[in-house]
C-alpha cells in the first residue's frame, strides 16, 4: 500500500506540472490514484465462533489514453495496479476450566495487475461518469496460525503461509467533478473478481472497493 502511496504521490507532481493546453484536443493521457476502503464478499461465520474482519483500506494506481470521441465521449485504454487489502479470520476458544486454551487465525491479502478499457461522458457542465472493465492478474497471499495452550502440558503451534497467483476480471463505475481542464476528483465503485489456483484447488471471490480518486490529464 505504500508503494503505491509513494508512486501515486510522484506522477502527481510530475502531472502537476504539465499545463492544461498539454491534453490535445483529440486525447490525453491520464494517471489517477484511488484511496478508499475494500469489503471482501466471502459470506458469514455466524455460528462458528469465529470473528471476521472483512474491511481493509485498499488502493489503486492507473495509467492509460482517453480518445475524444465526440458528444461529451471519451473511451479509452488503461493498465495498473491494485492492492485490496486482507480479509482476516480469528477464532478463540477455551474449555471450562481454561486448561485448554485454542487460538486461530487466517489471512489473506488480494492484489494485482490490471489492463482494461474505460470509458466516460462529460455533461458539459464539469460533472461526468465513467465506466471501467477489464482483465485482473490477481495474486492471493495468505497465512494461517493455529496455537493450543495447556496448563499441564506443552503448548502446540503451527504457522503456514504461501500465494498463489489466477485470471480475473474487474469493473466499476463512478462519478466525478473536472475542477481544471486537465485535473478531476471521483468517486468510483470497482468490483475485482480475483481468482487462485494451487496444487490444492482453486480460490475465486468478489472483493468491492470504494475510493476516492484523483486523475491528471496531459
Amino acid at each position: 500500500m505504500n508503494k503505491i502511496l509513494t508512486v501515486a504521490l510522484g506522477a502527481a507532481l510530475v502531472a502537476a506540472s504539465a499545463s492544461a493546453s498539454a491534453a490535445d484536443a483529440n486525447g490525453s493521457f491520464f494517471i489517477n490514484a484511488g484511496v478508499g476502503q475494500a469489503q471482501y464478499h466471502v459470506g458469514h461465520t455466524d455460528g462458528l465462533g469465529y470473528k471476521l474482519d472483512d474491511k481493509d483500506t485498499a488502493g489503486a494506481l492507473r495509467f492509460g489514453y482517453a480518445w475524444k470521441v465526440g458528444n461529451g465521449f471519451d473511451l479509452g485504454v488503461e493498465g495498473g495496479y491494485a492492492n485490496l487489502g486482507k480479509l482476516v479470520a480469528k477464532y478463540h476458544g477455551e474449555n471450562e476450566d481454561a486448561s485448554l486454551i485454542v487460538n486461530e487465525k487466517a489471512d489473506i491479502e488480494a492484489s494485482g495487475w490490471m489492463l482494461g478499457a474505460n470509458g466516460k461522458y462529460d455533461f458539459g457542465n464539469k460533472w461526468f461518469v465513467s465506466a471501467r472493465a477489464g482483465w485482473f492478474r490477481s495474486t492471493a497471499d495468505a497465512s494461517y496460525r493455529y496455537e493450543e495452550i495447556y496448563a499441564d502440558a506443552p503448548d502446540y503451534r503451527e504457522y503456514a503461509s504461501g500465494d498463489a497467483d489466477g485470471n480475473g476480471w474487474y469493473g466499476g463505475v463512478g462519478v466525478g467533478y473536472n475542477f481544471a481542464p486537465n485535473f478531476s476528483l471521483g468517486l468510483n465503485y470497482d468490483n475485482y473478481h480475483g481468482k487462485a489456483k494451487t496444487d490444492l484447488g482453486s480460490i475465486d471471490g468478489n472483493i468491492g472497493v470504494y475510493t476516492v480518486t484523483a486523475e491528471f490529464r496531459f
